[in-house]
C-alpha cells in the first residue's frame, strides 16, 4: 500500500514538474494589430494593438523605429522616413510619416512588426511579421503649409509691394495666410472647401475669408510632386463682386481669370514646407 502511495506521489510530482516546465517555456499570447488609422493629411498613423505591448519580452522598452516595417504600395508617393512615439505598456503607437511625392489616392500604407522579435505582449508573446494592417491614403489637395517668395509671388501682389506669402491650409478646413511687404505683415484667416475637378490634376477651391474682412473668393490650384512639391494657385474675389472680374476655371486653366484678361498676373507659385 505504501509502495503504491509513494509511486502515485512520484507520478504526481513528476507531472507537477512537467507542468511547471511547460509554463516556464510558454512564450505567451502575442498581441495582434486591431486597427490602423491615418490622419487626413497623411502625416500621422496610429497603430492599435489588442493589448499592452513592449519592445522587449521582459515587459520593458517602448516601441521605436526598429519595431515596425512601414511601406507604401501603389500610387506615386513613397515613404521618406517615419518616427515612432510609444509608451511602454500601452496598446497604441503613433507613427509620424514623412512622404516623398504627392498622394494620388492609390497608395496603400502597410504597417507590420519589423521582425518576429520586435513587439511583445505582457505575457512575452511576440507579434509575428504576418500581422499586417493596411490603409489607403487620401488625396490631400491643398492641405499643408506653403511658402512663396521672390519671383514665385504673383505679379499683381508684387505690384502691391508684397515680397513673400506663407499659407497654412489645415485639415479642419480652416486657413491662415500671412503676406509680407517690407517687413510689414498682413494676416488673413477663414475657411475653405476643395474638390478635385475632372480636368487633369487641377482642383477647385472656394475660400471664405473671415478676417480682417468678410469676403469669398473662388479659384483653382494644382499640386505637382517631385524632389520639391510645388503648387500653382489662382483665385478671384466673387463676393462682394468686383465689376468685370470672374474667377478662373479648371476647364480654362491657369490665367483664365476674367476670361484671360490678366494672364498670369494672378497666378501664385508655392513650395510646400515640411
Amino acid at each position: 500500500m505504501k509502495t503504491n502511495l509513494f509511486r502515485l506521489m512520484a507520478i504526481l510530482l513528476g507531472m507537477s514538474v512537467l507542468v511547471s516546465a511547460c509554463k516556464k517555456d510558454d512564450p505567451g499570447v502575442a498581441a495582434t494589430i486591431l486597427e490602423l488609422t491615418v490622419t487626413d493629411d497623411n502625416t500621422e498613423a496610429t497603430v492599435v494593438f489588442s493589448e499592452a505591448v513592449y519592445k522587449n519580452s521582459d515587459k520593458t522598452g517602448a516601441l521605436d523605429q526598429n519595431s515596425f516595417t512601414v511601406t507604401i504600395t501603389g500610387g506615386t508617393a513613397t515613404i521618406a522616413s517615419f518616427e515612432v512615439t510609444h509608451t511602454a505598456g500601452t496598446a497604441s503607437a503613433l507613427l509620424k510619416l514623412t512622404l516623398n511625392g504627392v498622394v494620388n489616392g492609390q497608395e496603400t500604407l502597410n504597417v507590420a512588426p519589423k521582425t518576429g522579435s520586435s513587439i511583445y505582449s505582457a505575457s512575452g508573446g511576440a507579434t509575428p511579421t504576418t500581422e499586417v494592417k493596411t490603409k489607403v491614403l487620401k488625396e490631400t489637395g491643398i492641405i499643408g503649409r506653403w511658402y512663396s517668395s521672390g519671383a514665385n509671388v504673383a505679379p499683381i501682389l508684387i505690384s502691391l509691394g508684397i515680397d513673400s506669402v506663407y499659407a497654412d491650409f489645415k485639415v479642419n478646413g480652416s486657413y491662415e495666410v500671412k503676406s509680407f511687404a517690407s517687413g510689414s505683415q498682413t494676416t488673413l484667416t477663414g475657411n475653405y472647401q476643395q474638390s478635385k475637378s475632372t480636368n487633369g490634376n487641377i482642383w477647385n477651391i472656394t475660400v471664405n475669408q473671415g478676417q480682417p474682412s468678410s469676403l469669398t473668393s473662388v479659384g483653382i490650384f494644382e499640386v505637382t510632386g517631385g524632389a520639391t512639391v510645388t503648387m500653382k494657385y489662382e483665385i478671384a474675389q466673387t463676393d462682394p463682386q468686383i465689376p468685370g472680374v470672374t474667377p478662373p476655371t479648371a476647364a480654362a486653366g491657369f490665367g483664365s481669370t476674367s476670361g484671360g484678361a490678366y494672364g498670369n498676373m494672378i497666378v501664385q507659385n508655392y513650395i510646400k514646407l515640411p
